[in-house]
């Protein structure tokens, strides 16, 4: 089984999400949107619904499909993990996987980990506090992408078990504005571990001044991401606390990192959301555009020695874990 039934009444993300797992469960890597038709035709039928106005449903639910997943190409473009059968009547897994294909699967089990509208139960995708630290190794690279520069991974726990001032100070002993305090100030926390701040990245100017295209960002796995925004106080806290005068004059954009689908109201548009959700967390790299963002990231990684770029060496270890999923959601859909 694995798969729960179609859900059909949800929003067109969750459908082609529903769509692409389906992929992931079947012996030959491919779905057919007309079998998508078919089950909406046969609960069109059950419910009486007049074949006029039940053709001209049919057709507006079938064109949303198609252009989400036509959306989902357009963006992602190499990072997409499937491809439109050559009829456009099936979806089907590459055969050419990229770093940024893998990282989208990554991103489609962090969505869909318990029983609900995609899954039934049967199996369910092992969410650790280890894989959520991937999804950090993800955001590092995307960041890197935005900024073409610089990119270090900052929340807690780090990789490289460095402690909250010490790691602070490396990182911006290369960013070379102000000076980290050397001691926890009075008043603040000392049992803090990343102040809500997960990545900082920069991109340095020729003259190494001031002035820099500089973020700073939140990762959210979970579904408690619309509580962690960094806009606007926590960034002015994060600098006003742990830097000493003069502080530093680069203006950081804030950014926020999710493996979600943004899903708009009924009547909006993608874009529409995302320009609102932009007010209140600054740039969301969602899942449409942070798989091919880190892909941008790993390639600068690996073809600019001279930027510092955190947590490449994670992709294989993403990778292993996707492959291991697909294993077994397919073993319990087969089964």
């Amino acid at each position: 089984m694995a798969l729960s039934t179609l859900p059909l009444d949800s929003d067109v993300q969750t459908i082609i999400d529903w769509l692409e797992y389906k992929i992931l469960c079947s012996e030959f890597g491919t779905a057919s949107i007309s079998e998508l038709q078919r089950t909406f035709d046969v609960r069109r039928n059950a419910e009486n619904v007049d074949f006029e106005n039940g053709n001209s449903e049919e057709n507006t639910f079938l064109q949303k499909l198609c252009a989400e997943i036509t959306h989902r190409i357009k963006c992602l473009g190499k990072s997409y993990p499937f491809l439109l059968s050559a009829s456009g009547e099936s979806l089907e897994i590459t055969t050419s996987m990229t770093d940024g294909a893998f990282i989208y699967l990554f991103c489609l089990f962090l969505s869909h980990f318990q029983k609900g509208e995609i899954l039934d139960g049967t199996y369910l995708p092992d969410i650790t506090n280890n894989v959520r630290d991937l999804f950090q190794a993800c955001s590092t690279l995307a960041a890197a992408a935005v900024v073409c520069g610089h990119a270090y991974s900052f929340g807690f726990p780090r990789p490289d078990k460095s402690g909250f001032l010490n790691k602070l100070k490396a990182v911006y002993g290369k960013f070379g504005e102000s000076k980290v305090v050397d001691t926890f100030p009075r008043g603040s926390a000392r049992s803090t571990k990343d102040d809500q701040i997960d990545v900082i990245a920069w991109k340095d100017r020729p003259d190494l001044g001031a002035g820099k295209v500089y973020l700073l960002g939140q990762v959210a796995s979970g579904n408690n991401w619309p509580n962690k925004s960094i806009k606007g106080g926590p960034i002015d806290k994060f600098h006003g606390t742990w830097f000493v005068s003069p502080h530093i004059s680069s203006q950081a954009m804030a950014a926020l990192f999710i493996p979600f689908c943004v899903i708009p109201e009924e009547e909006d548009t993608v874009e529409e959301r995302t320009q609102v959700l932009g007010l209140e967390f600054g740039s969301i790299y969602y899942r449409h555009v942070l798989p091919c963002m880190a892909q941008i990231g790993i390639d600068l990684a690996r073809n600019q020695a001279e930027l510092v770029i955190e947590r490449l060496g994670d992709i294989p270890k993403i990778i292993d874990w996707v492959v291991a999923q697909v294993n077994l959601v397919r073993k319990a859909a087969l089964a």
